[in-house]
């Protein structure tokens, strides 16, 4: 068994096990991938875009959470 095929069964697993947990976290990690990107886009990162950076990196930080939550609760 490879890499891709482990990484297959696992993504299948936490699909079936946390459900809509994932959609939270692709849309949480899309905006801080955004916020990044337009902060950086001027090569400066100003005091709010730092502010707005942090937010979004909590808000995937909790997203994971809840997911991992979800999972031991399975277990």
């Amino acid at each position: 068994m490879d890499a891709t095929q482990i990484a297959l069964i696992v993504v299948t697993v936490l699909l079936l096990v946390a459900g809509g947990y994932i959609r939270k976290l692709a849309k949480e990690i899309k905006d801080f991938v955004t916020v990044c990107h337009e902060a950086l886009e001027d090569g400066k990162v100003s005091p709010d875009e730092l502010a707005n950076i942090i937010k979004e990196a909590k808000d995937v930080k909790n997203a994971v959470l809840e997911i991992t939550q979800v999972i031991v609760r399975k277990k």
